[in-house]
């Protein structure tokens, strides 16, 4: 007798583990992310970024806990999918969102966390007649940063409202937590198309992204996470005629 797990369970589980995990991950790398600074006090955030060691590393942190976040995302498409919801085509569009967002990411990523440190470097090390130059190169980035964060921050806002109404709209999860995602997606957009505006800032929109984003996680890590372990399919090779 050959026992295996439902293919929605399995990929309960990961996703269980993975959508929390990267918000874990996310808020510790974050938590030591440099911000003494004004981040709008350009000459005064750029040499606290040039004087932190760790500055790439932390940007790979967050890099990496977004990118198992996309992981339970893709997880999570599976787990609904698998069950033939009806809303499965609101997912299809979530999955093909977490392939643009993750794309966004992984950009700004290498924008801010790598580019932008090189820059901040060498205005710092630059000679006083290059210093001009050297800052207009690391602004140059800075405003890249900009563009990024917005498109960033609005790809995760759809991502989170296609997933969230295939949840809502679907049978396979309480609807419920579906209606916090929307909402912390609808959040996330509206803080993305601030920042083309005004800049890099904490916004209200952002801090309640943050909140129902981490509400959410752990709420569906709760709801993914198979119930029973007697949840398995269960097949019995059959036997030949009995020979004597």
């Amino acid at each position: 007798m050959e026992t295996r797990v439902e293919p929605s369970a399995l990929w309960g589980r990961i996703g269980a583990i993975a959508i929390p995990l990267g918000v874990i991950l996310l808020v510790a790398a974050t938590a030591v992310h440099p911000s003494r600074e004004d981040v709008m006090n350009h000459t005064a955030v750029f040499t606290e970024y040039a004087e932190t060691d760790a500055w790439i590393a932390i940007h790979f942190t967050q890099w990496v806990a977004a990118l198992v976040f996309f992981g339970g995302l893709v997880a999570l498409y599976y787990a609904i999918t698998s069950k033939r919801e009806r809303p499965g085509v609101l997912a299809r569009f979530g999955l093909a969102a977490v392939v643009l967002t993750a794309a966004a990411i992984t950009t700004l990523q290498a924008v801010d966390g790598i580019a932008l440190k090189w820059a901040v470097d060498a205005w710092v090390a630059a000679p006083a007649e290059q210093e001009p130059a050297a800052l207009s190169a690391a602004m140059g980035l800075r405003w890249s940063e900009y563009a990024l964060q917005s498109y960033s921050n609005i790809l995760l806002g759809l991502t989170l409202i296609f997933f969230g109404l295939a949840i809502a709209y679907g049978y396979a999860y309480a609807r419920w937590p579906g209606w916090l995602a929307a909402a912390s997606g609808i959040a996330w957009i509206v803080h993305g198309l601030m920042v083309s505006y005004v800049g890099l800032f904490d916004s209200a929109p952002r801090l309640v992204a943050l909140v129902l984003l981490a509400t959410w996680a752990f709420v569906m890590a709760f709801q993914m996470w198979p119930r029973s372990h007697g949840r398995t399919i269960r097949s019995t090779a059959p036997t030949g005629p009995a020979t004597v």
